[in-house]
């Protein structure tokens, strides 16, 4: 099974750098690179960089005749920088283990100037599935350049997030392989009896010297282990290196199966007989990550032998949310040793439950590198080229253009996906259009550049003829100070301004910075807000008769039959209450055993999270797309945010009759108010609990409860019900009448 499916039709390829190259006898390496070339693979012209790889190395990591393969650094790195220098190129960083030394940070030094010239070119830069293997503060210092360039990092498990920061944590690449996402499902009330070995395999390799070779405690432990499961003892060698320990290791267990690695086998060839061989295991055992990884994705319980204090295996599974595989034999018993392993053999229905969310997680990276270096036609925001060439130059002419100030696109964020509706919308009076002002957090070179950009085109628009509105997108901090400014700039120039507020701290943040907020509606003609609090802030500047309370508004959804899931989608923090989601999803799943939490969002607050919560997946940063798709079969979706304006997420479970529990905060109880959905006091965990055991417990209320929020979501917060009354204050500056056009334009 490989996570590898296309992402859609795109408007043009990009040329798209990558390093294939590892240790050459090493099968993990090629687990590691070969799903991050297939996706770029997906999205551009690969050139891939693989030195003097051995026979079979090639085949093992996918290489195609359609990709550029390079046998020198030299000449890879040169075409990086042509193709950069035109405009044409994104780079990938290798995936695996990052050696934060001054020898093991060659690589990343000699790759500044290139990267650096990619991003200054408009081109973009992602590492993804790299991990630390040491901790200490001046390493992570060395790094920064080279992370500070990245416009997407994803790092392989917690630990590293947390330590290099630039990006949260993903699972590692290694579990994208392996037997389907159905069969491991099928496999998990699976007794086994069909799996009748117990894989063993350890390293020899060392940068220093040799690693120790196990003592007689640990080869009776393990010999105890198999007898106590019933099974065979088998040794497999998954880097060559290992081969002769594996020879010594089969002899010492009286091992009755061992798959060496011939000197003239490939890559490819060995990785498919381990895997026949993982497919028949039930445990597979060692202190290599990718053994166990691989077996663990054909299947076996994982189990790693620690001869050592390395934190390496347990902190890449503790990121999927198997906890506890990790097994420090040094000065263990016999017995005690084998009595470990059956006690993971016996979690296996657990462990391997794991595999398809992690998947999930993959296959949201997946989407966000493909929405990344893509450049889809179906996701890219219309250009005002677009608009012109879609009609005669007379109608043309005749249609004013809104433009609106923010970002588009598959990214997170509610006012994203507000301007995305306006986008996809055929609105009767006029055209649409986006001015992109900003980037990803915490990119701050990209944000400069658009920001620059932005305001170069608003004064391009300024100078046509053509009739044009500008609507910039504000909500807090950050936005003030960017979209504001285009606002100020945008008003200066004559063109009529119309801010569209946003941000559940809106509040606080006028309470703080009065005078930031009146300098910038001042120069509006229109104030649309989300809620009574912000519409009272903004009257205080503008005056009531131009502040309009209009809802976010989204296209209908699907009535698809429901699981038994239930759906948080937002950022992950305590603003949006995830410590208060998880004290009372504890107390409800004990007694609900069927029933699902699945977590989708960014993590912000690490240190709230709880990855061992039960029956529930964290499945990080998904795609607007697969939000929307969990949402379609989610019966419940829950946001018990402390501090919200109007969340998008609760109009789209809604518009999906999704039965929807959250707070009273925001403009929250004036769409679930009235028995439309549950409200619960901000931070009343006790009160979440109960509203979700009711829910859980009473499918005919649940469902009473979803149709009559999709009833008020399509005759009040549709896009046919909204758009018209926005398109109408839109035009209003522009003499165009207030009053709402006919609830007649079509998508």
């Amino acid at each position: 099974m490989r996570i590898s499916e296309s992402s859609g039709p795109r408007a043009e390829r990009r040329e798209i750098f990558a390093i294939g190259r590892g240790q050459y006898e090493n099968i993990g390496d090629v687990l590691l690179r070969r799903p991050l070339l297939e996706w770029a693979r997906e999205a551009g012209n690969l050139h891939v960089y693989v030195g003097h790889s051995p026979p079979g190395y090639d085949e093992g990591l996918g290489i195609e005749p359609t990709d550029t393969v390079y046998r020198s650094f030299v000449k890879w790195y040169l075409a990086l920088v042509r193709q950069a220098w035109a405009g044409r190129a994104d780079s990938l960083y290798k995936p695996g283990e990052v050696q934060l030394t001054l020898v093991g940070m060659k690589e990343h030094i000699v790759m500044l100037p290139a990267v650096a010239l990619v991003r200054l070119r408009g081109g973009r830069v992602a590492r993804i599935g790299a991990g630390a293997r040491n901790f200490a503060p001046l390493p992570r210092a060395i790094m920064w350049p080279s992370s500070a360039l990245s416009t997407y990092t994803r790092w392989r498990d917690d630990h590293t997030a947390s330590y290099l920061g630039f990006g949260p944590a993903m699972p590692d690449l290694g579990y994208s392989d392996g037997l389907s996402d159905d069969a491991v499902r099928a496999m998990i009330s699976d007794p086994a009896e069909d799996r009748d070995l117990l894989v063993v395999s350890l390293r020899e390799d060392e940068e220093v010297a040799p690693r120790p070779y196990p003592d007689q405690a640990w080869m009776e432990g393990i010999r105890e282990s198999a007898r106590r499961l019933g099974l065979r003892i088998a040794i497999a060698t998954q880097v060559s290196v290992d081969d002769e320990r594996s020879r010594r290791l089969a002899e010492d267990l009286g091992a009755e199966e061992v798959v060496g690695w011939p000197s003239l086998e490939g890559h490819s060839a060995q990785e498919a007989r381990l895997r026949q061989l993982y497919r028949r295991a039930q445990v597979v055992a060692s202190d290599r990550l990718h053994v166990i990884i691989a077996g663990y994705t054909e299947g076996a319980v994982p189990v790693g032998l620690q001869l050592d204090d390395s934190t390496k295996i347990s902190r890449h599974f503790d990121t999927i949310g198997v906890h506890g595989v990790a097994i420090n034999t040094i000065g263990l018993g016999a017995t005690e040793l084998a009595s470990r392993i059956e006690s993971l053999a016996a979690r296996r229905a657990e462990i391997l439950g794991a595999l398809p969310a992690a998947r999930e997680r993959l296959r949201a990276v997946r989407d966000d590198l493909h929405a990344l270096i893509g450049r889809s036609t179906e996701k890219r925001a219309p250009t005002v080229a677009d608009v012109v060439r879609r009609r005669s130059a007379s109608e043309s002419l005749a249609r004013p253009v809104v433009f609106h100030v923010g970002r588009a696109g598959d990214v997170p964020g509610g006012m994203t996906q507000v301007i995305n509706a306006y986008l996809a919308w055929r609105f009767e009076r006029s055209d649409v259009a986006v001015v992109v002002s900003r980037g990803n957090p915490g990119d701050h070179l990209t944000a400069l550049r658009r920001f620059i950009a932005a305001r170069r085109r608003i004064t391009r628009i300024a100078r046509s003829r053509r009739a044009a509105v500008v609507v910039v997108h504000l909500s807090e901090r950050g936005s003030f100070l960017r979209e504001g400014r285009l606002a100020i700039h945008a008003a200066r120039l004559g063109l009529p301004v119309i801010a569209h507020l946003h941000g559940s701290e809106f509040a606080q943040y006028e309470a703080a910075h009065p005078k930031a907020v009146a300098d910038v509606l001042a120069v509006c003609a229109q104030v649309i807000t989300l809620s009574d609090e912000a519409s009272e802030i903004a009257a205080r500047t503008v005056g009531e008769e131009r502040v309009r309370l209009i809802p976010n508004a989204i296209p209908d959804g699907e009535a698809n039959e429901k699981r038994r899931t239930i759906v948080f989608g937002g950022v992950v923090s305590h603003r949006k209450g995830i410590d208060v989601l998880q004290d009372a999803w504890r107390r409800v799943a004990s007694t609900h055993p069927e029933w699902t939490l699945l977590i989708a969002g960014p993590v912000r607050d690490e240190e709230l999270v709880d990855r061992a919560l039960p029956q529930a997946t964290f499945l990080g940063s998904v795609s607007h797309e697969r939000l929307m798709g969990i949402l379609d079969d989610a019966a419940i979706a829950v946001l018990p945010s402390r501090d919200e304006a109007m969340p998008m997420f609760i109009l789209e479970a809604m518009a999906r009759r999704a039965s929807v529990i959250s707070t009273s905060v925001g403009g929250i109880p004036a769409v679930l108010g009235d028995g439309h959905g549950v409200v619960v006091a901000p931070g009343d965990a006790d009160a979440l609990a109960d509203a979700l055991t009711e829910l859980i417990s009473d499918e005919g209320h649940r469902t009473r409860l979803a149709e009559r929020a999709h009833a008020r979501f399509v005759s009040e917060h549709s896009a046919h019900a909204v758009f018209p009354v926005v398109e109408s204050i839109w035009l209003a500056p522009l003499g165009a009448s207030v009053a709402p056009a006919p609830v007649g334009a079509s998508e």
